[in-house]
C-alpha cells in the first residue's frame, strides 16, 4: 500500500483545464509529471495502457511569506526553534473543488529515517479544508478555528509525542512538527484540490487518509524549502 500511496501523491501535480474539472487518474498524473511506474500493480498497468492524454494543469498556486520558494526555512518553524506551523496561502482553487488537503513532508527522508510511507517523512497533514479557504495563518496547528474546519492527522513524529525537540519545543505527534534533519533536506508543502471531501473519521491513520485521495485530485501546487541552510 505504501508504494501505491507514493505513486499516487507523487503524480498529483497533474491538474485539470480551466473548464469543467475532473479527477486526475493515476496514470494520467504519472504521464504528466514523467513519473515512472516501477513494478506497478495489475490495476496500474491497466490504467497506464488505456488512459487518455492528461488535461492541462489548473491555476492552483501556493505561497508562503516565511521563506522564498526553494529557500531556507527559518529556525522558528523547526525543531531548534518554537516549532510554529508557518502561514500558508493559496489561490486559483478550481471551481469544482469540494475540499482541500495540505501535506508537508521531507522528500529526502525515507523509512530509514522514520517515514511511514514512501513519499517521505510526514510533518503535517490537514484534510477537509473548506474550498472557500484562502490559507492557514501562522500557528494554526492545534487551533480548530484557525484550521477553518480542517482536520489534522498524526505525523511521523507520533511515536515521540510528548517529548521535546533539541530547542525545547514539545513534539506534538499530531498536526505540525517542523524539520529536524541530520543534514540538509528538502521539504515540500503540497496543496491538493479535491472533487469530494474525504470525510474520513478523525484519528484515521494518515496512510489511510492518503489512500482516500485516489480518484479525487483535481489540481495540486507545491512550495519547497530546505533546512538546515547551507553553511
Amino acid at each position: 500500500m505504501n508504494r501505491r500511496i507514493a505513486l499516487l501523491v507523487a503524480g498529483m501535480l497533474a491538474g485539470c483545464s480551466s473548464g469543467e474539472a475532473t479527477p486526475v487518474d493515476l496514470a494520467q498524473a504519472a504521464a504528466a509529471t514523467s513519473v515512472k511506474l516501477q513494478s506497478p500493480t495489475a490495476v496500474l498497468e491497466a490504467e497506464a495502457t488505456s488512459a487518455p492524454a492528461p488535461a492541462e494543469p489548473a491555476n492552483l498556486s501556493l505561497h508562503m511569506e516565511a521563506f522564498e520558494e526553494g529557500g531556507a526555512i527559518p529556525d522558528r518553524y523547526t525543531c531548534i526553534g518554537t516549532n510554529d506551523s508557518p502561514a500558508v496561502s493559496w489561490s486559483g482553487v478550481p471551481a469544482a473543488t469540494q475540499s482541500l488537503v495540505l501535506i508537508v513532508y521531507d522528500a529526502d527522508a525515507g523509512a530509514d529515517l522514520g517515514a511511514g510511507n514512501d513519499l517521505g517523512f510526514l510533518h503535517w497533514m490537514v484534510y477537509d479544508i473548506p474550498p472557500t479557504s484562502a490559507g492557514l495563518p501562522l500557528g494554526a496547528t492545534g487551533d480548530s478555528g484557525a484550521l477553518a474546519g480542517g482536520i489534522e492527522t498524526t505525523n511521523d513524529f507520533f511515536a515521540a509525542a510528548g517529548g521535546r525537540f533539541s530547542g525545547g519545543a514539545v513534539i506534538r505527534g499530531t498536526g505540525y512538527d517542523g524539520p529536524c534533519p541530520p543534514a540538509q533536506h528538502t521539504y515540500v508543502f503540497r496543496l491538493l484540490a479535491l472533487s469530494q471531501p474525504l470525510s474520513v473519521p478523525m484519528d484515521t491513520p494518515y496512510q489511510e487518509v492518503m489512500s482516500a485521495l485516489e480518484g479525487r485530485v483535481l489540481a495540486a501546487a507545491d512550495w519547497t524549502g530546505v533546512y538546515p541552510p547551507s553553511q
